[in-house]
């Protein structure tokens, strides 16, 4: 089962809380810094808080054009979808302007915009103090707006961007997982039947040598189970199981099979996807050697190639077609060998197939140095 993905306390709110946090938010940093320069310019304290107020009513306008006029566009052009949205928020907006201004003016003096002034020159007198200290005001009035701007506009707009990204790739790492153990779980099936078949045709020839077989099965799949939960093993344990299962196979073929295995021993220890070799040997013995009159040889070649782990399966078998050899993706096991490697370490990471008709094949794997955060996340709980 594959390990529960845990979602952070921070994951996105729905949609109307956070529009509304980032609207009233940059709504109430732009009317603090408007009202505090009026204030300080006229030297009227409640200039702070009609600023304020009328930063939040176009900030709740702008809240309904999201929620309920916007998302009813639905021009498949996105310069038209533009323009039509451009549109309504300067009518909306004008006709807000127009109802804020005269709705300020009806209750501090009774009077709209249209009424004539009655009254004469204005002359404004600015202290010295106050022009002394203008430097500094100017300095300190956009701190706090500016900074209230900033933390809400990240906590309602990139952090959701972030989190969205951050549980899409989770949402990926999960799928490759289920991918993958998807994969390995179709070898098992697939291998035991060939198995077991090969031990079938011992049994009227050769009883004794087929008990000796299901024993080798049964370390094979002792090996199986205890592996189930690793996604990846060393080297030294793929060859084990490979021995196991050629034993199997020598039991029922005989002279007509033989096997070199050349690694070297500084290589034994790396890491490599579990049950990956025996597919490949699989096909060697079945699709090659046993297909030839007088049999063949069967070989597996390990060793570094760079930072790169090489294994090279050869076997003198019959040989494949030049088209078969250009789809690493024909037959089971090839083809899960293929999309293993593949959905693991990247395509360039695809088996190498090289095969003549009548002298034999030569598969060629690349596995890249495994680090334990890859073998972490490749595991399934």
């Amino acid at each position: 089962m594959v390990a529960p993905t845990t979602i952070s306390p921070d994951q996105p709110s729905n949609r109307l809380r956070s529009q509304a946090k980032l609207v009233f938010g940059t709504a109430l940093a732009m009317g603090l810094q408007l009202g505090l320069l009026q204030s300080y310019l006229l030297g009227r304290p409640s200039a702070v808080w009609i600023s304020v107020v009328t930063s939040l009513v176009f900030g709740a306008v702008s809240l309904v054009l999201w929620q309920t006029v916007f998302p009813r566009i639905r021009l498949r052009s996105r310069l038209g979808r533009f323009a039509v949205q451009a549109a309504i928020a300067l009518i909306v907006m004008t006709a807000t302007s127009f109802l804020v201004v005269n709705g300020a003016l009806f209750l501090s003096a009774g009077k709209s915009m249209f009424s004539p002034y009655t009254g004469g020159d204005l002359s404004v007198v600015i202290p010295s103090a106050s022009i002394a200290w203008g430097p500094y005001i100017y300095f300190a009035f956009p701190i706090i707006p500016s900074a209230l701007l900033v933390v809400v506009g990240f906590n309602q707009s990139w952090w959701q961007m972030f989190l969205l990204e951050k549980r899409e790739h989770q949402a990926r790492e999960l799928a490759a997982t289920a991918q993958l153990e998807a994969l390995r779980a179709q070898i098992n099936p697939h291998f035991l039947f060939n198995s077991l078949n090969s031990i079938v045709q011992l049994i009227s020839s050769d009883p004794d040598r087929a008990e000796e077989c299901v024993e080798r099965l049964a370390e094979i799949f002792r090996y199986l189970l205890r592996s189930e939960n690793r996604s990846f093993v060393t080297l030294a344990d793929e060859l084990d199981i490979v021995d196991a299962y050629l034993d199997i196979e020598r039991a029922r073929f005989g002279e007509k099979l033989s096997f070199d295995i050349m690694v070297d021993d500084v290589v034994r220890h790396r890491f490599v996807p579990t049950l990956i070799l025996q597919p490949l040997i699989e096909n060697a013995v079945r699709h090659g050697v046993s297909q030839k009159v007088g049999g063949g040889r069967v070989s597996i070649e390990a060793a570094l190639e760079g930072d790169d782990l090489q294994v090279v399966i050869r076997d003198t078998g019959v040989g494949m077609a030049s088209d078969v050899t250009h789809d690493s993706t024909s037959g089971v096991g090839l083809r899960n060998v293929h999309n293993r490697l593949v959905q693991l370490f990247g395509a360039e990471y695809a088996p190498r197939i090289d095969s003549h008709i009548g002298t034999g094949t030569a598969v060629t794997l690349r596995v890249p140095l495994v680090s334990s955060e890859i073998q972490t996340s490749a595991v399934v709980h």
